[in-house]
């Protein structure tokens, strides 16, 4: 029997771009839009690899385009203490300004965006999102830029790569196979995508200034009813350590740990890797599916070790969809996730978690769901639990419990003007009982879209 045909041409980072509805292509994301990735799923398109490059399927040589976008967020009574609280969101509380184009010359797609941010430290500028993209051919993309991504099957975060973290300067390359032929021994692979980067993380730090930071994802989809991934990062380098090919290759092949070296000092640096899977159960319950993930953060015998844990369900509907998820980022013992001996600022980059918002030794707990159609507009609503930073060691968090609500509606007109209303309620508990943080806020966020 021949497999179902569907477009499979298009890599995970196209989506944004191709959902007019959800996104019109003239605004930069730096983070993933929930509604878009709906969208995606519908389609039985690969939507667990996320990244904010500039790219249209389907270029011509002769095509000239430019676009631009404005956003204002009206701003808070208080920027909080500048911990981020999901993707699942509408907006990115820590955009007060942002002034955007995309140009196409052929193949060529580049976006530049300027940001003013808020953050408890004092406001700054940025260029978070600005990236150049080749579409070599219909298979083929490279890029360069202040790249960001999400990898995974969760819809709150991602156990290995998220935006948490503002996304930092790297190169990449990405590959979809779509769909594969039946009549070649890997038929069975049906849709494959592919990609690799490699970047520099910032010279602020205080164990060793601008390390390297390279990641490779693999997912496959045999079937329109499966979907199963593999990534993996490491961290290496740095002002004062080994920069050298072998030191690379080291790293590269997962020698990374003293059981493999002589010592600390020969050490190449810090690796995450693991699995993720997505499997949907519609022919026998319509709408539903179960994904998970477990990343390593360890290694032993050349295999991820000392996981972490995310699981979830989500029921897909005409009208959207609910998901329910649990996120564990204890890694088997306290003290682990994310941190290390060396690199001891940890998986972070400019003090937010490369990985999950939640950071390690954080149990969470998150039901959230999409409406597309709530008074003209799309709606979104999300409820979370969690025990968070229950080490101490999380530089992100206080060791505390969470609760947080957020509701938010997004209506846009003719393709040009857009609103979005967010009702965001934070109460954070520390476990001493002291200093207990309740914030409520209502976000306003005006967009305009040009040609």
């Amino acid at each position: 029997m021949r497999r179902q045909q569907f477009s499979a041409t298009l890599m995970a980072g196209a989506l944004a771009h191709c959902a007019a509805l959800a996104t019109p292509a003239a605004s930069v994301l730096v983070q993933p839009d929930p509604f878009v990735r709906l969208q995606a799923l519908d389609a039985a398109r690969i939507a667990s690899t996320w990244s904010s490059l500039p790219e249209v399927a389907g270029c011509a040589q002769d095509a000239r385009h430019l676009t631009g976008h404005a956003l204002v967020l009206a701003p808070a009574p208080s920027p909080g203490d500048g911990a981020p609280l999901g993707t699942f969101s509408l907006v990115d509380s820590r955009h007060l300004l942002q002034v955007d184009a995309t140009a196409q010359w052929g193949c060529v797609y580049g976006q530049l965006a300027l940001q003013r941010q808020q953050s408890p430290r004092g406001d700054y500028t940025s260029w978070d999102g600005s990236a150049l993209s080749w579409q070599i051919d219909g298979h083929w993309r490279l890029g360069v830029g202040r790249i960001a991504r999400q990898w995974g099957q969760g819809w709150d975060g991602s156990l290995i790569l998220g935006t948490a973290a503002r996304p930092f300067v790297n190169a990449s390359v990405d590959a979809a196979s779509g769909r594969l032929d039946d009549s070649r021994w890997w038929w069975w692979l049906g849709e494959a995508n592919a990609t690799a980067f490699f970047g520099e993380l910032e010279g602020e730090r205080g164990d060793y200034a601008r390390p390297y930071l390279m990641g490779a994802r693999a997912v496959v989809r045999p079937w329109t009813w499966i979907e199963l991934g593999a990534s993996r990062t490491a961290m290496w380098g740095g002002d004062g350590r080994d920069k050298s090919w072998s030191a690379f290759m080291r790293s590269l092949v997962g020698f990374d740990n003293q059981a493999n070296r002589s010592s600390a000092d020969e050490e190449p640096g810090n690796q995450l890797a693991g699995f993720d899977a997505r499997l949907d159960l519609s022919a026998f319950l319509p709408g539903v599916a179960l994904y998970a993930e477990a990343i390593g953060e360890d290694e032993a015998g050349h295999r991820p070790y000392k996981y972490m844990h995310l699981a979830g369900a989500d029921w897909r509907h005409p009208h959207g969809v609910v998901f329910y998820e649990w996120t564990d980022t204890i890694a088997t013992r306290t003290s682990i996730a994310y941190q290390h001996h060396i690199f001891t600022d940890g998986y972070r980059y400019k003090g937010l978690t490369l990985g999950h918002w939640a950071d390690g030794d954080s149990m969470l707990w998150t039901l959230g769901g999409l409406l597309h159609d709530v008074a003209g507009g799309q709606g979104l609503a999300v409820l979370r639990y969690g025990e968070l930073n229950q080490a101490g060691q999380n530089p992100i968090w206080p060791d505390a419990r969470m609760v947080s609500t957020s509701l938010q509606w997004r209506r846009q007109w003719a393709g040009i003007f857009g609103l979005t209303l967010v009702l965001d309620h934070v109460d954070v508990r520390p476990r001493d009982e002291a200093d207990r943080q309740r914030d409520t806020q209502l976000r306003v966020q005006f967009e305009v879209r040009f040609d």
